[in-house]
């Protein structure tokens, strides 16, 4: 059995419990750490040990209550070399770091994880595969384009996270600054729903029964058109067995179960 539980995903904070039979780790610390335990409480994980952070990156909506979960809860905390010289200029104490090298598998119980590079205007960030003895799942939740790399690792998950952050058409209309219109659709940016779908059609795999779109714009997206999106896509491509969820920035969803 694995279990994730998506607590919240978009520019204000993200982060993700993944639990297996023996283990429970948090990916990414983007609500503060009061939020976090709230958020877990609410859909049932209030008695959930964790026993470990893992960061994809150090940007504010993925570490920002980081530093006071660490501690309050005492745990170690996993990252790269790059982002940990980051988190460390912010508080965060050395002896909880745990680094890793993208390319290097390590475990936590009995989760193996293998991290790898995704294109994205960070520090060095990641991707994460997370595996049992029996499933796989994989996450990525800033992409700025369709990587190979990235294909390479997603393939064959029970469980697929994916970021779907921006409508096109929604982005260039908005008041957003020229500058930051085109960060965002840089190949170091985020991806748009088209390319999210692009995205899942190369890695969709049999054995693939959840697909969470997640990080989408409050102000260049929409809920529902994410959910379209990748409703009809799924339709086109005949897999109605997929079960797919858009993770919102407000509200948990229910925890996702491959058994």
């Amino acid at each position: 059995m694995i279990g994730l539980t998506v607590l919240g995903s978009g520019s204000r904070g993200n982060g993700i419990v993944v639990q297996s039979d023996d283990a429970s780790i948090l990916i990414d610390a983007g609500f503060s750490s009061r939020e976090i335990q709230r958020r877990m409480c609410t859909v049932g994980l209030e008695n959930l040990k964790l026993d470990a952070v893992l960061v994809s990156h150090e940007h504010s909506d993925h570490v920002k209550g980081l530093r006071v979960l660490a501690k309050q809860l005492d745990l170690p905390v996993f990252c790269n070399r790059g982002t940990g010289e980051v988190i460390k200029d912010r508080g965060l104490s050395p002896d909880q770091l745990s680094l890793f090298s993208a390319g290097a598998s390590f475990t936590i119980r009995d989760m193996t994880i293998e991290p790898f590079s995704i294109p994205h205007d960070a520090m060095d960030p990641m991707g994460f595969i997370i595996r049992t003895p029996t499933h796989k799942v994989g996450i990525v939740t800033d992409l700025g384009h369709v990587s190979r790399m990235a294909c390479h690792h997603l393939r064959e998950c029970d469980i697929l996270v994916l970021e779907s952050n921006h409508d096109l058409d929604m982005l260039r209309q908005s008041t957003r600054p020229w500058s930051l219109k085109q960060r965002i659709i840089s190949r170091h940016g985020h991806l748009s729903n088209d390319d999210s779908m692009a995205l899942l059609q190369q890695i969709l795999h049999p054995r693939t029964k959840h697909v969470v779109l997640a990080h989408a714009s409050q102000d260049c997206n929409r809920y529902d058109l994410v959910r379209k999106c990748v409703t009809a896509n799924l339709t086109s491509w005949q897999r109605p067995d997929v079960q797919a969820y858009v993770a919102t920035q407000d509200t948990p969803l229910p925890t996702i179960l491959a058994q």
